[in-house]
């Protein structure tokens, strides 16, 4: 009797810990990974009410572009926001952009800029190089164009192409750091070889090919 109760409790473990938030949501992983949108979206969204926020972050995301589900801007910011409160980065940063772009939640420049922060202080270089952006034209913070350039170079240095591009163009126009014109084609130049296409542009357009 107590083999037969021990073998039935390791397969009652068994087949729990394959429901488990974390099982789950790697599950809908491998279908969202083949485009089965459809079949992954309630493995997400039963590992996202398991507070397993990977699978909140991805929910949001299948509502926010409509993968699998009718498209609804109010509940990807719901998702992205328990993610974000939970301390998931790129919930953070999802849910920056949703407040900068009026996107499910009225247009809110300064919580944009505070889930930007705390994305950045998680060291995200998408948040690093978003608030450059937001001190280079002054929304949601002061303009401060010295600020804008640190934090891009910020973002640069962890080889993110958006930050090396917009870096560059500080060195090419003098904004927030001295004019630069090597360093301009530098950091440029690394954005293009990753591909970012109004980087290579640029390129072009300087005759730096």
């Amino acid at each position: 009797m107590k083999r037969q109760l021990t073998i039935a409790t390791v397969l009652l473990i068994a087949l729990t810990s394959c429901e488990t938030p974390q099982a789950l949501y790697e599950q809908a992983e491998t279908l969202y990974a083949a485009r089965n949108y459809e079949a992954a979206v309630p493995l997400y969204r039963k590992a996202a009410e398991g507070n397993n926020t990977e699978a909140q972050l991805m929910l949001g995301k299948c509502y926010d572009f409509g993968y699998g589900v009718k498209k609804d801007l109010k509940e990807a910011v719901r998702w992205y926001t328990l993610a974000a409160q939970a301390g998931n980065a790129d919930a953070q940063n999802n849910l920056a952009g949703c407040y900068y772009s009026g996107a499910g939640v009225p247009v809110d420049m300064k919580t944009a800029v505070l889930w930007y922060e705390k994305a950045a202080a998680q060291g995200s270089p998408v948040a690093y190089n978003n608030l450059g952006l937001h001190y280079l034209n002054g929304q949601g913070v002061p303009q401060d164009r010295a600020k804008a350039a640190e934090y891009f170079a910020i973002a640069a240095k962890m080889n993110d192409a958006n930050g090396q591009y917009n870096l560059g163009k500080c060195y090419y126009m003098g904004l927030g750091v001295q004019s630069d014109l090597n360093q301009a084609r530098y950091w440029v130049s690394k954005a293009a070889a990753q591909g970012h296409r109004n980087a290579s542009l640029f390129m072009q357009d300087n005759n730096w090919q």
